[in-house]
């Protein structure tokens, strides 16, 4: 069954992939993202909808089994590569000097849909559609839903992403408040400065803190993807925790929260 498009944030609870889902994922992770088209595309959408944005983080996470680095496996390698390059591009974006409450507001919406919702939204496949390499996506659905490798990336470095956490989505504080501003993730930012929840010079300061905060995201995700490569050095904690950051930022905070056990006051 297809999953509709969603401008909106997760909720806090499990993420159960559909079939369908897991087998555009898997073939994604195995050669969409490469694409060049794809990947303009992405750009223009802001990576995924929210519900995606975590799905495709699952799918390379539980079913990827082989690697190099510390972990040897159940790693987001493709994860890392793809919101390095998201967050340097919207960091550009919004860095730009003049202008800054449209731009904004224009740099924070996506300006396509989610690639994903656009495959599940077309014609349905007549007779049994084979996943990647003869996969069996049924299967693969069902492992992938057991979050075991999610689940531990979630927990083990909670303590150094959730101070990054956006209180708005943890809290239900409002994007406004000047408590958190700065940690607000893209969809409640773009609210608060659609909105103008609060005065223009401190709202266009959290813009450029956003924009600095992305760049200091991408450095980190790209030391998190060297780590997985055999040159590359081991990972701490923190830049462990970069690629949760990353989809917290673009796709809200509910779903790692409900892994790691958070409850809905942000409180460990």
């Amino acid at each position: 069954m297809a999953v509709p498009d969603r401008f909106g944030l997760l909720p806090a609870g499990p993420l159960l992939l559909t079939t369908e889902e897991t087998r555009l994922l898997w073939a994604f992770v195995h050669g969409d993202i490469m694409d060049a088209a794809v990947r303009a595309w992405l750009r223009a959408s802001l990576g995924f909808c929210p519900r995606h944005t975590w799905a495709y983080a699952v799918v390379e996470i539980e079913l990827w089994e082989a690697g190099v680095g510390g972990r040897g496996g159940h790693q987001p390698f493709d994860v890392c590569v793809l919101y390095e390059d998201l967050c340097r591009t919207l960091s550009a974006r919004l860095g730009r000097p003049r202008g800054w409450g449209r731009r904004a507001e224009a740099a924070l919406a996506p300006a396509r849909r989610c690639y994903l919702c656009t495959q599940l939204a077309g014609p349905r496949r007549e007779g049994f559609a084979l996943g990647y390499a003869n996969s069996n996506s049924a299967a693969l659905a069902a492992e992938a839903n057991l979050l075991r490798h999610t689940r531990r990336w979630c927990a083990a470095t909670v303590e150094e992403w959730l101070p990054s956490a956006c209180p708005a989505c943890l809290g239900g504080r409002s994007p406004g408040a000047d408590d958190g501003g700065a940690r607000l993730c893209r969809l409640h930012l773009a609210e608060a400065v659609r909105t103008r929840t609060a005065d223009d010079a401190g709202a266009a300061a959290r813009v450029a803190e956003a924009a600095d905060r992305l760049a200091s995201l991408a450095r980190r995700l790209a030391a998190l993807a060297r780590s997985m490569t055999a040159a590359g050095a081991p990972a701490d904690a923190g830049t462990e925790a970069s690629w949760i950051e990353a989809l917290g930022f673009f796709g809200g905070w509910q779903f790692p929260a409900y892994l790691a056990g958070i409850p809905a006051d942000g409180a460990p």
